[in-house]
């Protein structure tokens, strides 16, 4: 295979998976806040999507490595989805590791200058993101479980796919 196709095989490769785009938080408008907290010592991704309904249009929030947390200002008064990440490296093997991940998704109505705080909770085989709402000078209370939808997600096949069910 000579070099310009394997250019033009690795270009098509690129455009396929796609890169993440960064998230930019709303000019103006109503907004909450949510703060993302990184699961355990874990690298926790998290990923925020223009469709909230379909989870389309995803764009990267964070990566939290060395961070413990990241804020964000999000449009308040219509659904937002968010996807919290963790993989682990499970067995390692002679040309890499089978990889288990974790990736629980949601989609709730931030309400107009509300601040949210997303964590990742697992329990055994099992994850989610558990959301409160913080209060100044109050403790934090649970988000009704009625007012989170919890997605299935999935992967896309690029950045403008659905990641979600």
């Amino acid at each position: 295979m000579g070099i310009p196709r394997l250019a033009v095989i690795l270009t098509a490769v690129g455009c396929i998976s796609g890169c993440v785009s960064a998230y930019v938080p709303p000019a103006s408008g109503d907004v909450a806040q949510i703060t993302f907290n990184r699961y355990q010592d874990s690298t926790t991704a998290v990923q925020i999507y223009d469709v909230a309904q379909t989870c389309t249009s995803r764009h990267g929030v964070a990566l939290l490595r060395s961070d413990s947390k990241k804020s964000i200002a999000v449009r308040a008064g219509a659904p937002v989805s968010v996807t919290m990440s963790v993989d682990h490296a499970v067995i390692p093997l002679p040309v890499g590791f089978i990889v288990r991940g974790c990736n629980p998704t949601i989609t709730f109505t931030p309400e107009k200058d509300a601040t949210y705080v997303a964590n990742m909770v697992a329990d055994g085989n099992a994850c989610a993101i558990k959301l409160t709402r913080a209060e100044a000078g109050q403790a934090p209370t649970d988000v009704p479980e009625d007012a989170i939808e919890v997605r299935r997600w999935k992967r896309g096949f690029d950045e403008g796919s659905s990641f979600c069910d």
